[in-house]
């Protein structure tokens, strides 16, 4: 071989070498680009976890207390319904439909940072919001269980259903939990 033909091939070989180089650098950049962009939304998809999570037990823990209030006025019925069974007429009949008003009052409380939660998941979490949709359902129903007739209120209902009020939090709190600490990666 002579020495242009030497040239040559060493001139081929380093095109090629540097060819590969470009190419490799240009897919490992891409690479990295989207392994920090997938980290990237994960910490922003992480951060907006947190807040909905946080203001969804804020907005449970709200609700249960104005349920406990609906229920607390059971122990002065007897007197409320004398005084204005006195002065206005049928009391039970407003009792029902102030029952009712105030019950659908609550839950509307807690639907929207309920979707909202359920908006971002995981999987986890979202079987635990409909387990706590459930129980809000029937903590409301529990609270009008008998409104209207002077056997309000239900208290060994409401007492069954507090009991799963708390259990489908405490299950909500574990998912969240799991869910906050999986700390984002990049994708494959």
């Amino acid at each position: 071989m002579t020495s242009e033909g030497a040239t040559i091939v060493a001139a081929a070989i380093a095109g090629t070498v540097a060819l590969v180089g470009a190419f490799s650098g240009f897919f490992l950049g891409r690479r990295q680009v989207r392994d920090q962009a997938a980290v990237e939304h994960g910490q922003w998809l992480r951060g907006q976890r947190q807040d909905a999570y946080v203001a969804l037990l804020d907005a449970w823990d709200t609700a249960m207390k104005e349920f406990q209030e609906q229920i607390g006025q059971g122990e002065y019925i007897v007197e409320i319904e004398a005084h204005y069974a006195a002065h206005h007429g049928d009391f039970w009949a407003l009792h029902e439909e102030s029952t009712t008003a105030q019950v659908d009052r609550i839950s509307e409380g807690v639907q929207r940072p309920l979707e909202r939660v359920m908006l971002l998941g995981p999987e986890p979490v979202d079987r635990a919001c409909t387990n706590l949709d459930e129980a809000l359902k029937f903590m409301g129903s529990s609270v009008r269980s008998k409104s209207g007739t002077p056997d309000w209120p239900d208290y060994e209902m409401y007492r069954g259903m507090l009991t799963n009020a708390d259990e489908a939090r405490s299950d909500f709190l574990k998912a969240s939990r799991y869910a906050m600490r999986a700390a984002p990666r990049p994708g494959r």
